[in-house]
């Protein structure tokens, strides 16, 4: 499965793509029916301690909707960590995510 990553507002670094990856592959390891997945890391405004740091994922399923998973904190690392447990709970069938 492949995981494409795009950045608006800023360029990520490896530390950025290496969470992203660390956090999506264990739970798409255990869930087949994911066949495509679109991140979509944002900083609105460039500027530092603003809450504007957005992550939104993009699962195309086999045998479902594609699903859009969205979280924006202070820090990219914590909004991408937060959009990958939303997703682990919604794959599990926790539907109070």
């Amino acid at each position: 499965m492949s995981i494409q990553i795009q950045a608006r507002g800023f360029t990520p670094n490896r530390a950025l793509k290496n969470a992203v990856h660390t956090s999506l592959l264990g739970i798409f390891d255990r869930h087949q029916q994911v066949r495509l997945v679109d991140v979509i890391l944002e900083d609105s405004s460039g500027r530092h301690g603003v809450i504007d740091k957005s992550c939104q994922i993009i699962l195309e399923l086999a045998h479902a909707p594609s699903l859009v998973i969205r979280s924006t904190q202070g820090d990219m690392t914590l909004a991408i960590k937060r959009c990958a447990a939303k997703i682990k709970n919604i794959l599990n069938g926790d539907t109070d995510s």
